[in-house]
């Protein structure tokens, strides 16, 4: 069934490059009836009916990729993929409610007001939406996302909403707590640093995607946590790089070198991923120079003498 599979894909791809899409879509659901599961397939599927406009047949099959990667506890797939059914459809209440569901889940109270209250502008009497803002304002909260949120014995939870809710806004941490059951210290910076590396894995999730708008909007808000800011300066630099915005493309690997204490190892991937930018960008000299940095950081990086080797090739007068 696998040699079929395969024969099928091929067959689709022919018809996609040869712009039928409608052939292309009939490939597709022959393989959706074998591998009902597949989220590959569905996705597929999915991003071909968009392509078609069929936005409500793209959402169903999008939705039917978020609930398997919900099958499978792979949340922010989920989300990024509720969040794409949210870009065809802004006002679409149930990937709405799925993702602040998702979002309370994984202990991001902040993100799943947001959505909940995004769902009151929408439909203002969602009881739904109603009852788990209330429950958010009075940290009552289901019991697969205690682990994250502080205990009711905890101090934090004894500050009035008002209080809360100015440090939320302002990113001010209030006093560190005790938890009684295991003695864990939470905090509200905690917190807003956890919805910071949501945030950057569901960049992630985007760029395997290729939805790098997405990608790129998730990473500039997770690069506010110093702790990952190399790694979203470089992500933004590799999304933005493959967009073809070869300038702010490197702006950003710029960004990255600037950061303090980087090993050797983190600086020859950042300045070939610059030596990249830079040869895309059409700045040869500029992209020869940062290869051989590239190879003074690590004399075993043979992409980088590879790179050089081509480009002198290219470039030499007598070339």
């Amino acid at each position: 069934m696998s040699t079929d599979k395969e024969k099928i894909l091929n067959s689709a791809q022919k018809y996609i490059l040869k712009g039928k899409p409608q052939k292309a879509i009939k490939e597709y659901q022959k393989l959706i009836k074998v591998f009902p599961n597949d989220a590959r397939i569905h996705l597929k599927l999915g991003d071909l009916y968009l392509k078609n406009g069929e936005n409500e047949k793209a959402i169903e099959e999008h939705l039917k990729v978020a609930e398997l990667y919900v099958e499978e506890d792979l949340n922010i797939k989920a989300i990024s993929i509720y969040k794409k059914i949210l870009s065809i459809n802004p006002k679409h209440i149930e990937a709405i409610q799925k993702i602040a569901k998702l979002y309370l889940k994984e202990g991001l109270r902040g993100d799943a007001k947001n959505y909940y209250q995004s769902i009151l502008v929408i439909r203002p009497d969602d009881r739904e939406a109603l009852d788990a803002l209330k429950r958010i304002e009075n940290h009552q909260f289901p019991k697969e996302v205690v682990k994250n949120i502080p205990s009711e014995e905890s101090p934090l939870l004894q500050y009035s909403a008002e209080e809360n809710s100015f440090a939320e806004s302002s990113n001010i941490p209030l006093s560190p707590n005790i938890q009684t059951s295991n003695q864990l210290y939470v905090n509200e910076s905690t917190i807003f640093n956890k919805d910071l590396e949501m945030h950057y894995h569901l960049g992630i999730a985007y760029k395997e995607m290729e939805l790098y708008d997405y990608a790129i909007s998730e990473f500039e808000l997770a690069a506010s946590n110093p702790i990952i800011q190399f790694d979203c300066y470089i992500m933004l630099g590799d999304c933005l790089k493959e967009k073809g915005a070869y300038d702010k493309s490197i702006e950003y690997y710029k960004k990255a070198s600037a950061i303090k204490d980087l090993s050797k190892e983190k600086l020859a991937i950042l300045h070939f991923n610059l030596g990249l930018a830079y040869e895309a960008n059409g700045m040869i000299s500029e992209a020869l120079n940062t290869f051989n940095l590239v190879l003074k950081l690590d004399h075993s990086f043979l992409e980088a003498n590879e790179k050089i080797k081509k480009l002198q090739q290219k470039w030499s007068p007598t070339g």
